[in-house]
Formats: C-alpha cells, sequence, structure tokens
C-alpha cells in the first residue's frame, strides 16, 4: 500500500492505529451541510461564542471530523452519527471500535483517530508567562513546577504550553476532561507512556507556530499530518 499522502487517504486506520491531522483553520475543510448531524447543542455551543474566529474554528475542526471519520468508515460525512456522552465527550453513535477527538484554539483546529483504543488530542496557542505563572499551581504537580520555575525565564511559556496541552490530551483520552485532576497527570519527559485510570496511554506532543499540539492515545503513535498552507504534509 502506497504511504498516504493525506489524512483522509490514511483514515481507513488498521488495527490498533491512529492518525493526527493538525490544521489552521483557513485550511481545514468546510462544509456547511455537515452542520445538519452535528451532536445535540453542538450548533448552540458553536453559536455561543462571541468572536466569529472562534465560531469559525469550532466549525472547521467539527467539518474535518466528520471528513475524516466518513473517510474511516466509509460513509458520506453528513451521514457520520455523532453524539455527545453524559460526559460531554464526543463519539460515535453507532456501535464501533473507532475513536476519536477533536480540539481548537487560535487559528488552529485538530483532530484524532484511533482504532481498537480511545485518543484525546489538544492544540493551544501560546500565551504569555505572567498567565502561565498564574495558572502553574492548578494544574502542575508539585515536583514539576519546581523543575518548570528552574528553567530560564524565556523557556517557561513554552514548557507550559507544552505541559497544559499534554495534560489535556490525557484528561481527554480517559473521558475526564477539564473536571479532571490535572496535577495529578505526570508527562514523562519527551512523551512516552502515562497510566491513567488503570489505563496506559502514549503521550507525544510539539511545536506549532504560535501554539502547540498533543495527544494521547492507548494504540500505537499517531501517523501525524499537518495542513498549514501549502495543503497536507506527513510530519
Amino acid at each position: 500500500m502506497p504511504d498516504p499522502s493525506s489524512p483522509v487517504d490514511a483514515a481507513r486506520l488498521a488495527p490498533a492505529a491512529s492518525l493526527l491531522a493538525i490544521a489552521r483553520v483557513a485550511d481545514a475543510p468546510v462544509n456547511p451541510d455537515l452542520s445538519i448531524a452535528l451532536p445535540a447543542g453542538e450548533a448552540a455551543r458553536i453559536a455561543r461564542h462571541v468572536k466569529a474566529d472562534d465560531r469559525a474554528a469550532r466549525t472547521a475542526a467539527w467539518s474535518l471530523a466528520r471528513t475524516l471519520l466518513g473517510a474511516a468508515l466509509g460513509l458520506p460525512p453528513a451521514d457520520v452519527p455523532v453524539v455527545r456522552g453524559a460526559n460531554g465527550r464526543p463519539g460515535l453513535g453507532i456501535a464501533s471500535d473507532l475513536d476519536f477527538n477533536l480540539t481548537h484554539s487560535g487559528s488552529w483546529v485538530a483532530v484524532g483517530l484511533a482504532r481498537g483504543g480511545t485518543i484525546g488530542v489538544d492544540v493551544e496557542k501560546a500565551r504569555g508567562l505572567d498567565l502561565w505563572t498564574r495558572l502553574a499551581p492548578d494544574f502542575m504537580h508539585d515536583d514539576d513546577r519546581a523543575r518548570w520555575s528552574a528553567l530560564p525565564e524565556g523557556d517557561r511559556a513554552a514548557a507550559a504550553l507544552r505541559q497544559w496541552c499534554g495534560k489535556e490530551a490525557v484528561l481527554k483520552a480517559t473521558g475526564e476532561g477539564l473536571a479532571g485532576d490535572a496535577r495529578g497527570v505526570r508527562l514523562p519527559e519527551g512523551g512516552g507512556l502515562v497510566v491513567r485510570a488503570g489505563r496506559a496511554f502514549l503521550a507525544g506532543s510539539g511545536a506549532l507556530p504560535a501554539a502547540a499540539y498533543a495527544f494521547a492515545v492507548e494504540v500505537e503513535a499517531p501517523m501525524l499530518f499537518l495542513s498549514a498552507g501549502a495543503g497536507w504534509e506527513r510530519m
């Protein structure tokens, strides 16, 4: 089989495989017809965003998710049944071993698919060090915060962004979401296995222009695809 050149080509995943597609909002496929089958309340959630850019990003994330899920399931994207569980986590409305997750922040969206296990993904735009200094006690374990505080000041904002992203990806994979105890999620340096709620997840993260991404998946590491103005590229 030839090496897939886009996440749509790769979406028909083999058992225990996964993928992560990251795109600028302007490059994500947006099909207005896909809004007819959003999960209950999703259109209202989109409408509640005050900024038009945030509404566009959330719409783009769902459109990309439906495009990839349709390719994975062999269905027209608008026919993919998606729901939200009691904890708010998105999922498929049919029996399947396929899991997905989606996220957006700033000018970026990301969608992860996994077959045979769950996946959590996060993308976050860069923020200033003052904000991370205020938030650090809420999401960093004391040991991690001590190491973070010892970093050169110029490195701390990016390091905090990667930690935040990685912890959120794990909590999204377990289904805990932002209500989970982020301080209790210990991320290995450079990525690796994270055990949470009795389950093992492969965690990883990386940098984007003025942003960061992260994933946590119960199966093999994802094939990574990026679209940032020049079509899809393998990462």
